[in-house]
């Protein structure tokens, strides 16, 4: 068994701790696939080799029988932290989101990283809320939207963003794919859009009152030109995001995640439209 230091940090699905001088491992949980940390090593070191913003990988270690990842230790308070103690730069700080999303998207295709199609298809099939009609549908709309090639994280939000003095780092690479970039923008206006259970949303804990409804409509503003596309293409992405997100049992109430897939042809005005018209 490899020895680890004191904890760091503790996700939904892993835990950081201090390992050595200078390097975190990252600990998958019991429930987590035992080839997952190998995958994000693979994935993280492969964005990091063309210069994205992502942590260097050191090695990959046994801790309690599990394969876990040593990555280098950067220093610094995640973005979202930065935004609950600091709520009146919420507005820069998703510029800034999205200046770091534009650099993913732009810094190339790294060998070894799966296409969105099948990472997204591979989801919807395990997803039991939706009947086998809905999960046939929603793979067929995946396979029938427009694809592309960039990088894509799969998972962007604040509390993935480290504000290290080199600049921000991107962390959590697992979900990395290559597809079109209005996927990557979708998903992560489905991750930082106020629900209503706003208060309830693991990924981004503490929001003051307002502050998710800010920080979307800056950083869907930001991004206005990646997505721009007619609606009715917006609210398929949307729904097949959606789709995708319930097989990650991520959030604890998934209705606004059914009705974003169950809304899919109609034609109301959702945040990410309301904001895109902001823009215009």
């Amino acid at each position: 068994m490899t020895d680890v230091g004191p904890l760091v940090a503790a996700g939904r699905t892993s835990d950081v701790y201090e390992f050595g001088r200078g390097s975190v491992v990252k600990v998958p949980r019991p429930t987590v696939p035992s080839h997952w940390a190998a995958m994000e090593a693979r994935f993280t070191a492969a964005v990091c080799e063309l210069g994205a913003p992502a942590p260097q990988v050191r090695d990959v270690v046994q801790v309690d029988g599990r394969d876990a990842i040593v990555f280098e230790r950067v220093n610094g308070q995640s973005m979202w932290d930065l935004m609950v103690s600091s709520p009146q730069d919420t507005r820069a700080l998703a510029v800034e989101l999205a200046e770091v999303h534009r650099h993913i998207l732009s810094a190339g295709l790294p060998a070894g990283v799966a296409g969105l199609v099948d990472r997204m298809c591979g989801k919807i099939a395990e997803v039991a809320l939706l009947t086998d009609a809905e999960r046939l549908e929603a793979q067929q709309d995946v396979e029938r939207l427009p694809r592309g090639a960039a990088l894509l994280h799969g998972d962007l939000h604040p509390g993935n963003v480290l504000m290290a003095d080199r600049g921000p780092v991107v962390i959590d690479w697992f979900d990395a794919a290559i597809g079109h970039p209005i996927a990557d923008v979708v998903r992560s206006s489905v991750l930082l859009r106020p629900f209503e259970a706003a208060d309830q949303r693991p990924h981004l804990p503490g929001a003051p009152s307002g502050l998710l409804s800010r920080l979307h409509e800056s950083y869907v503003s930001a991004m206005s030109d990646v997505v721009r596309a007619p609606a009715d293409e917006l609210r398929r992405w949307e729904a097949v995001v959606a789709a995708s997100r319930l097989a990650e049992d991520a959030e604890p109430d998934e209705s606004s995640l059914l009705a974003l897939w169950r809304g899919r042809d109609r034609r109301e005005e959702r945040p990410l439209l309301a904001a895109l018209s902001a823009v215009g």
